[in-house]
């Protein structure tokens, strides 16, 4: 059994190439600062205290299971399960109502699909805006990022927008076909003038990259992106064809304390690291997101990751965050400094 007062391992999996200006800027200019920053403390803090909220502290709704793409560096193309589909807006508007009765902070609109494909996308941000969920966002290819739908979003009140964009013109031409380099780069600089025309600067736009795409020249990168943007970050490349990845056995996750997820049909997964939903611990249809939250099943996972039998459940053996190689933040697009690499 491990010592349940060690101190917790947090791997990062994402990191900043922005300037330390930038990086501030982001952070400050959230809609509501100092819900942000308590809800922050919470999620770095409780996870280490082992200590399970009333209501998680972030849901994740994924409003659809479809993609418009195929992009082979995505684990979407090793997941067994291809029941795609969108969200059905009454179960979402019921999931969204109990997190508005629990002063729920944060949700996001996406998980292992693009977001824009479900054609309601713009109302389910309208509706969680209206109830009062202070914070909206969703990662996206931008493909659909033009016309009704990117007006739509800034008008309904969506506060921040990922869009992955994995590296230069050669790069990303090859990866994200048929979307062009060209094209996106167009898109994302029309959505930045847009937004910040009719939107007051929101929702605010962030991009990521692959690392391994753009670490021949990241601050060619960098520069083509940072003025059409409010924020860069980068992710380290993994393989979603293992079976099981290399694992550190003293890693605790954060995550059963943090976050839960509900599917686009209302199934919820132990994790969102779960993207084969091994493991079902219950459905928005028939029960509350609380219900589960509070539940035997995540009661059973949270003491599995303390006693140190986080290895028998099955998707933690496929997890790639214990291991993700710990790349650090590079200022403004700065080369990489091999003393920094390495996990923690």
């Amino acid at each position: 059994m491990k010592n349940k007062d060690q101190e917790m391992k947090i791997n990062h999996h994402q990191f900043s190439l922005d300037s330390y200006e930038r990086e501030r800027s982001w952070e400050e200019q959230r809609r509501y600062f100092k819900d942000y920053c308590v809800n922050r403390y919470q999620w770095f803090s409780y996870p280490k205290w082992h200590y399970v909220s009333p209501f998680p502290l972030h849901v994740d709704f994924e409003a659809s299971f479809r993609c418009n793409l195929n992009c082979p560096m995505c684990f979407r193309p090793h997941i067994e399960q291809k029941n795609y589909g969108d969200m059905d807006f009454n179960l979402y508007k019921k999931g969204i109502d109990e997190c508005v009765e629990n002063d729920l902070y944060s949700i996001r609109l996406s998980w292992r699909g693009e977001s824009t494909l479900n054609p309601r996308i713009v109302e389910m941000v309208e509706y969680a805006k209206k109830k009062g969920i202070k914070e909206v966002s969703f990662i996206s290819n931008g493909r659909l990022l033009e016309g009704d739908i990117a007006e739509g979003l800034i008008n309904a009140g969506l506060d921040y927008l990922t869009i992955s964009v994995d590296g230069l013109e050669e790069h990303y031409n090859k990866l994200r076909n048929p979307s062009t380099f060209r094209e996106i780069t167009s898109k994302i600089k029309k959505f930045y003038e847009l937004k910040n025309r009719i939107g007051g600067g929101y929702p605010r736009l962030k991009i990521q990259a692959i690392w391994t795409y753009i670490k021949e020249d990241p601050i060619a990168f960098y520069s083509h992106f940072k003025d059409i943007t409010d924020k860069i970050n980068f992710d380290p490349e993994n393989d979603y064809s293992l079976r099981e990845v290399p694992q550190d056995g003293d890693f605790i996750c954060q995550y059963p304390w943090q976050r839960i997820t509900v599917t686009w049909n209302g199934e919820i997964p132990l994790c969102i690291s779960d993207w084969n939903l091994h493991t079902k611990i219950g459905d928005l249809n028939k029960q509350t997101i609380k219900e589960v939250w509070l539940g035997k099943e995540m009661e059973d996972f949270r003491n599995a990751q303390l006693n140190g039998k986080r290895l028998s459940i099955p998707c933690c053996k496929k997890c790639h965050r214990p291991s993700t190689e710990q790349l650090g933040d590079k200022p403004e697009g700065e080369k990489v400094n091999p003393h920094n690499k390495g996990l923690q």
